[in-house]
């Protein structure tokens, strides 16, 4: 009789379904302890260290640090969204660009997966678009600081345009990295199911964002 390894039992356990992914890298984990991420390999997978309710709870965190960031007057406007406001937003719209921008994909994204596969959890979808929401806030921190300064009309180049430029274009992928690897891991999927997913549900989520906030803001 073959014998394997408490390892291959954890990933066929996955691959029958019988357990989700992040399950399984959390067994794995358990039974082969690695050191811990640190530093730029953690900001850039922390879904190894952080999943479940623990991302979930992030994802709360980053959604409440962007309502507050809506009093520099930048607005969430989208999905992936970001812009100045000639006014500050009131605190419901603030709110409603939150919930389009978080639960909003992160259903999608999960429907997409149960589709495909049987065992997946909301909380996890929830978790992974939350925390892939962080660099957001990080460029519009940097665009509420930023734009006040920034000169009227057409903006002409400035140091301050540059800085938004490189802050706003560094965080988009480094957000996108981070969705790529969540969904990754908590769907379960490879190829061209994962890829052909993450770009639909991408613009999906845009599309559905912006035409929710048109009825609803």
């Amino acid at each position: 009789m073959m014998m394997t390894t408490p390892d291959e039992r954890v990933r066929a356990l996955v691959r029958d379904n019988v357990i989700n992914p992040a399950e399984g890298e959390r067994l794995l984990a358990t039974m082969s302890p690695r050191p811990p991420q640190r530093g730029w390999r953690l900001a850039l997978n922390p879904f190894e260290r952080f999943g479940g309710g623990a991302a979930a709870a992030a994802g709360l965190a980053v959604a409440a640090l962007n309502v507050a960031l809506t009093r520099l007057g930048v607005r969430f406007d989208g999905f992936l969204d970001l812009h100045a406001a000639p006014a500050v937003i009131s605190y419901r719209t603030a709110l409603l660009e939150q919930v389009v921008a978080w639960p909003l994909p992160a259903l999608l994204f999960w429907t997409y997966a149960r589709l495909l596969r049987r065992r997946v959890r909301l909380i996890d979808f929830l978790g992974v678009i939350g925390l892939s929401r962080a660099p957001i806030a990080l460029a519009a921190a940097a665009l509420g600081l930023l734009a006040p300064r920034l000169p009227a009309g057409v903006p002409a180049f400035t140091p301050e345009l540059a800085v938004i430029a490189i802050v706003g274009t560094v965080c988009l992928v480094w957000s996108l990295a981070l969705l790529v690897r969540g969904f990754r891991n908590a769907s379960g999927l490879r190829g061209a199911p994962l890829i052909a997913g993450l770009i639909g549900l991408v613009l999906l989520s845009e599309i559905l964002s912006k035409v929710a906030l048109a009825h609803l803001g």
